[in-house]
């Protein structure tokens, strides 16, 4: 049964690692765009994550879908959260430096149109970092996932994006303590 983040919106954060896994995430990004420039968090929900960045020095805004999610991002960054669809995003070609998508493709049938997105909004050298294979750090099996690192590496490349970089961060205070994996494609 799919999460209904509409519900999970006010207990989100705490269920899912709070402070220290933000934090970890954050360093991780840091790890693989380690200069501020304008970033989008897309799906970034209550902008825990990319409140950090805002911190690090990055001009961020956040997009979800879910209005109850950005109801809390906009009490951490106000004015810097927006309903928006990430395969169709109310952004100009070329404006951005980082976009993220962390904890997203594993949640979609198809991961092109945010990667393709991401291609469109990204400036040359920009950087789209996101989670990959986010089942085998929570020890699962599968065949198909729209986040595998293979497809997600492939679907870039279709749309101009190469492999820049990679690193991983523990999801402190989850049961298991997961290590996810980032992995970075600068557009050419």
């Amino acid at each position: 049964m799919p999460i209904d983040y509409a519900v999970e919106a006010d207990r989100y954060d705490a269920t899912r690692g709070g402070e220290e896994r933000a934090e970890a995430a954050a360093a991780a990004i840091t790890e693989l765009v380690p200069h501020p420039g304008t970033l989008l968090d897309v799906a970034g929900g209550t902008d825990i994550v990319s409140n950090r960045m805002a911190a690090r020095g990055h001009q961020v805004a956040v997009s979800d879908l879910i209005i109850e999610m950005l109801r809390h991002a906009h009490t951490r960054l106000p004015g810097a959260a927006a309903c928006m669809d990430a395969a169709r995003l109310a952004v100009a070609d070329a404006c951005l430096d980082t976009f993220t998508l962390v904890w997203l493709l594993h949640l979609v049938p198809n991961a092109e149109p945010m990667t393709a997105e991401a291609a469109r909004v990204l400036r040359p050298g920009g950087h789209l970092v996101t989670t990959v294979d986010k089942a085998a750090a929570n020890g699962e099996v599968t065949d198909t996932s729209s986040d595998a690192r293979d497809l997600v590496t492939g679907l870039a490349a279709e749309h101009g994006l190469i492999p820049a970089g990679e690193t991983s961060f523990v999801g402190e205070r989850q049961r298991g303590e997961p290590v996810y994996t980032l992995v970075s494609f600068a557009r050419t």
